[in-house]
């Protein structure tokens, strides 16, 4: 995510206050954040709080348009703005988060090809079967964005999986699914398109398929779509990165 970090009034050396401006600036908004969800949510994990501050950025500056890149004066990608430009209204009512526990990360490990020596050292000596719990891909982390790799020159499809947890104020809310590609060269499809949720349902999941046709661009060239799932109040919003023909062992699933 991005926040805002330039012209800050910031504290110097000696005592004195100076106008600043980079990530160091923008730092500690998105850290006053986190810890406003944590004080209105106590029992919210790091991962649910980080959901919350992703899938409610936006990506529109004040005057209507896409937010600029500083260094080139074209519109911005989620690998520069990330997620998108923190919300502070919106961060407390996000109405969707993505969770992830503990093990979870470390069936991301087991998946990326550490050894259980190595995610060891993560898990506090806790012994680690790679074999029985690593994820069919990386991508399947329940990271609340997308990243995508396809093989070049042929059809690919990859598909990933992610469960959402309902945290609005409406036990029985709906949510539908708006899913934007921004490349002709790959189809979006996602199953169920619809999440009802209930007092007795508070998780759904879904499984989202992107297929990359024949025609599709170069190698090493980067396209980006998104999803959004809406219920009339929130929007909750998830950045997608795609990329062809490069190792699917250097897949994260963080954008």
């Amino acid at each position: 995510v991005i926040a805002p970090g330039v012209n800050i009034l910031a504290a110097g050396f000696k005592g004195s206050f100076i106008m600043k401006s980079g990530t160091s600036m923008a730092c500690p908004h998105v850290s006053g954040l986190a810890a406003l969800l944590r004080q209105a949510h106590p029992k919210w994990s790091a991962a649910a709080i980080k959901s919350a501050l992703m899938t409610t950025a936006y990506n529109i500056d004040n005057s209507g348009r896409y937010i600029s890149d500083l260094s080139t004066g074209r519109f911005s990608t989620p690998f520069e703005h990330g997620s998108g430009h923190v919300d502070a209204s919106r961060v407390l009512n996000p109405g969707l988060v993505y969770d992830i526990v503990p093990d979870d990360y470390l069936a991301f490990l087991c998946s990326t090809g550490y050894t259980q020596d190595q995610i060891s050292i993560f898990s506090q000596s806790k012994k680690v079967d790679c074999q029985s719990v690593a994820l069919s891909s990386p991508g399947n982390l329940n990271y609340p964005s997308f990243s995508v790799i396809f093989k070049s020159g042929k059809v690919d499809t990859v598909k990933y999986k992610r469960v959402v947890r309902n945290v609005g104020s409406s036990v029985n809310a709906v949510y539908k699914a708006r899913i934007r590609s921004r490349t002709p060269y790959v189809k979006i499809s996602i199953s169920p398109s619809v999440l009802a949720f209930n007092k007795d349902t508070t998780s759904l999941s879904y499984e989202i398929t992107f297929v990359s046709s024949l025609n599709n661009p170069e190698t090493g060239k980067h396209e980006f779509g998104s999803l959004e799932w809406y219920d009339g109040v929130h929007a909750v919003w998830s950045p997608i990165a795609f990329r062809w023909d490069i190792s699917t062992a250097s897949l994260i699933s963080a954008v």
